[in-house]
């Protein structure tokens, strides 16, 4: 019954999603009214007028977030996403916010994480409002604002209206995540580095493994170092030299699946530098592990699997060496646990971003919640799969009952924080039915 109706909405859909797309919500500073900047706050309002002319109840809760309502009753069935999105990066062959279709895929920033999904969502239950569905529950969509940052948004939102008892998340992957990794984010002062060293940058975010790394080196520097060290550099007018290494950016939550720009960087500049004791430790105990092994904490567990950290955002000031370290650790351990190996194997100071610490989240796979949605995904792929373990961090955590659901499919290649971010129109098509069917189910 979906299907029919959503394929009549299919081109409605599209021509909302790429106006959704069109807009910049990269968080900015705050303007008036808008907490998260302007672009967000622009998007949460279209997005909440479309819904509005659907037929449905809107909220906007001073956007931070907002929602969408269809339905009565006591009990919420929820779907959570978000409308932000990370920085971009260099090196996109079309524009960021100019969508783009080429190959059967949607290019644009948010295509995949997390707009084409939650307009999925939308469509999904706007298709089961024409088809004549009597929910016996509330069916509420939200819009966050700023689950790329510290999900500020869903904690104020949850200040001003209940939660839904049980919900789901399109931010993930397929058939459904039910245990995802703590996280934490550790702001570290390393140590001093060598006073050649004037600037020292690579990354944009924590979350986000950066693809470039720039260094200035001024003074007495052996040019010959630098070319032993093998970093690509150009010497300047002035005898300072520029070096610059690059990577291949991926989501922090796994940063094995990409090349740290900063690691050649470390290796490289310890060889400048011999005698620096910072820039050794740095070199042999965080570059090219993931795992905390050679930095001595290599946490574990059976459910969820291995510790991995990730270099996000590094910074000179004031002459010492400034990073940004995200951690993602296993479900059976504890966040104070994890920080005092890391202060027990580092000769870094630590400090915590209080807002960036989020326990780990373990939903049962017996849980009826996740019986149904795994049943609904492998019936409608023929698939025999099961529950999923992740690194990455989605709202799930932050409700009572919640775990993700979509939309990067098993086995398939995706383009989540990286450049020229893209969502398969096909897939987009599939997850939008699984969506309805998903929202039917839990709410009849």
């Amino acid at each position: 019954m979906q299907k029919e109706y959503y394929y009549r909405l299919k081109d409605e859909m599209m021509e909302t999603l790429i106006k959704t797309l069109s807009i910049d919500t990269v968080r900015t500073a705050p303007a008036d009214g808008a907490p998260f900047g302007k672009g967000v706050a622009d998007c949460l309002a279209f997005v909440l007028d479309v819904a509005k002319k659907m037929g449905f109840e809107t909220y906007n809760c001073d956007n931070y977030a907002g929602h969408v309502e269809f339905g009565d009753g006591e009990e919420i069935v929820g779907v959570l996403g978000h409308l932000d999105v990370v920085p971009v990066t260099d090196g996109w062959t079309t524009p960021p916010f100019t969508p783009t279709i080429r190959d059967g895929k949607l290019y644009a920033r948010g295509a995949s994480d997390d707009k084409g999904p939650m307009i999925a969502c939308l469509y999904a239950l706007k298709a089961l409002k024409d088809s004549g569905f009597k929910p016996s529950k509330r069916i509420r969509l939200i819009f966050g604002c700023d689950e790329e940052t510290n999900m500020e948004c869903v904690k104020y939102y949850k200040t001003k209206m209940p939660l839904p008892d049980v919900a789901f998340s399109p931010d993930g992957d397929f058939p459904v995540i039910n245990i995802e990794k703590g996280i934490y984010a550790f702001d570290l002062d390393v140590g001093e580095l060598p006073k050649e060293i004037k600037q020292m940058h690579a990354g944009t975010r924590v979350n986000v493994v950066p693809d470039l790394c720039e260094v200035t080196l001024c003074g007495c520097v052996d040019e010959n170092l630098i070319k032993k060290s093998g970093i690509e550099y150009e010497k300047n007018e002035d005898g300072c030299y520029r070096l610059t290494t690059r990577g291949v950016s991926c989501h922090g939550a796994s940063p094995y699946l990409g090349k740290n720009a900063t690691w050649q960087m470390f290796e490289g500049l310890s060889v400048i530098f011999p005698d620096s004791e910072t820039l050794r430790f740095v070199a042999d105990k965080m570059c090219k592990d993931v795992y905390g092994e050679k930095w001595g904490f290599a946490l574990h567990d059976q459910p969820s699997g291995k510790i991995t950290h990730n270099i996000g955002v590094v910074d000179l000031v004031d002459g010492h060496l400034k990073i940004k370290l995200d951690v993602r650790f296993p479900v059976t351990f504890k966040s104070d646990f994890v920080r005092e190996c890391l202060l027990s194997n580092s000769i870094a100071s630590l400090k915590i971003d209080q807002s960036h610490i989020k326990e780990p989240l373990f939903v049962k796979a017996d849980e009826p919640l996740v019986v149904s949605l795994l049943k609904i995904y492998n019936d409608f792929t023929g698939s025999n799969a099961l529950p999923l373990a992740i690194g990455g961090g989605t709202y799930s955590r932050v409700l009572p009952k919640c775990v993700a659901f979509g939309p990067a499919f098993p086995g398939e290649m995706t383009a989540i924080h990286e450049k020229d971010e893209w969502i398969s129109l096909e897939n987009l098509d599939k997850m939008a039915l699984m969506y309805a069917q998903a929202i039917e189910e839990l709410a009849k």
